[in-house]
């Protein structure tokens, strides 16, 4: 019978530990731990169901290309009619249910899909030069303040970009892209460790 181990990190099996992470004075690039990612496609014009996700997380739905955050749970503008949930593995099961229980009845879809994604943080006071390598975005603190979201290419793969903090970023990816991305980083960071 096969044995199924969960991951926490997928770089770790791609890479020697001793090139990433990466970090520099002034850029870190590490993976995320895997945490709960959970789609909700709805009607976003349906009164009803944006309140059963508000009541369902205790958020306010974010504005378009924005997202709200408390208690350690996001709540991420994907599009008109979907939103992203990150929490932690352990609250997973307990946002998943209170989202499938109050959507219950409604044309609404609620799936899990934390395994399918590899996540990167990208901190310091070049994290926007180094993202810009990747990316058109503009990352200016007005174009693009904390909160904002976006869903685009960087490195010619398709990412959600999530800003958390003034220097620090989240990209998201497919996991499938992961080892392409890290060697793809690796290079892109080695102007940042002279």
């Amino acid at each position: 019978m096969l044995k199924l181990q969960a991951r926490t990190t997928v770089t770790s099996q791609l890479v020697a530990m001793n090139s990433f992470p990466i970090e520099t004075l002034t850029l870190r690039v590490a993976e995320e731990p895997l945490h709960g990612i959970i789609r909700v496609q709805t009607d976003g014009q349906s009164a009803q169901s944006r309140t059963a996700i508000q009541s369902a997380l205790g958020l306010e739905l974010p504005q378009p290309e924005r997202s709200t955050e408390a208690g350690g749970t996001r709540l991420i503008w994907v599009g008109p009619n979907e939103w992203l949930v990150l929490c932690t593995l352990e609250d997973e099961t307990i946002r998943f249910d209170a989202l499938s229980a109050r959507l219950a009845g409604q044309f609404a879809a609620v799936t899990l899909v934390s395994d399918s994604r590899v996540s990167f943080k990208v901190s310091g006071t070049s994290a926007p030069d180094f993202l810009a390598k990747g990316c058109a975005i503009d990352l200016h603190d007005n174009a693009f303040p904390v909160g904002a979201v976006v869903t685009t290419r960087f490195a010619a793969q398709p990412a959600m970009l999530v800003r958390r903090g003034r220097n620090e970023f989240i990209l998201y990816f497919d996991v499938s892209m992961a080892a392409f991305l890290v060697d793809w980083m690796l290079d892109a960071a080695d102007e940042f460790t002279n």
